[in-house]
């Protein structure tokens, strides 16, 4: 009935648990009172911040008819190995002691998912970037990667610093 979220692993057992609640039409107090556990419980799974047990998720699948057994533990399980991967991500940056943290003016540079940013951090570099601030982002991506995402870039906003920097640094 469910299934869908299974296989989801960016959306925590909470919210599934919420969204389940709300299309049933069911209150917190009721299922907690049919999966023999104290209302509060089921506010703190929902917001994050308990997690969920073995014995909780089964007594809560209990409550609502669901047939898959350890269905919110498997949820919950799948989000923490995706927020451990993204955790695991961050740590791999370029050498942040090469980059003025002003040129994340909008940000902050230790938050920045360097992988997934990819594209936004090159053409924003290529744009406002000094000298050593380019070259590290060339050593960390790679002129392949680097190029692509220029070329990629259609906005026409700083187009000329753009250009002018690639032509001098990508050429070396």
């Amino acid at each position: 009935m469910y299934e869908q979220y299974l296989s989801a692993s960016t959306i925590p057992a909470g919210a599934v648990l919420k969204r389940i609640l709300q299309k049933e039409r069911i209150g917190q107090k009721e299922v907690a009172l049919k999966a023999s556990l104290f209302p509060q419980r089921i506010n703190d799974l929902i917001s994050g911040k308990r997690k969920f047990t073995p014995e909780m998720s089964i007594n809560i699948e209990k409550a609502l008819g669901l047939s898959e057994m350890g269905y919110f533990y498997k949820i919950q399980s799948n989000y923490e190995i995706h927020r451990c991967r993204e955790e695991q991500e961050k740590k791999n940056t370029p050498n942040l002691d090469r980059l003025n943290e002003a040129l994340f003016w909008d940000t902050d540079i230790h938050d920045i998912n360097w992988k997934k940013s990819a594209n936004w951090v090159i053409k924003r570099v290529f744009e406002y970037g000094q000298k050593e601030e380019i070259e590290e982002i060339i050593r960390y991506y790679g002129k392949e990667k680097v190029t692509k995402a220029l070329n990629a870039t259609h906005d026409t906003w700083k187009e000329r610093d753009r250009n002018r920097n690639a032509t001098v640094y990508l050429s070396q």
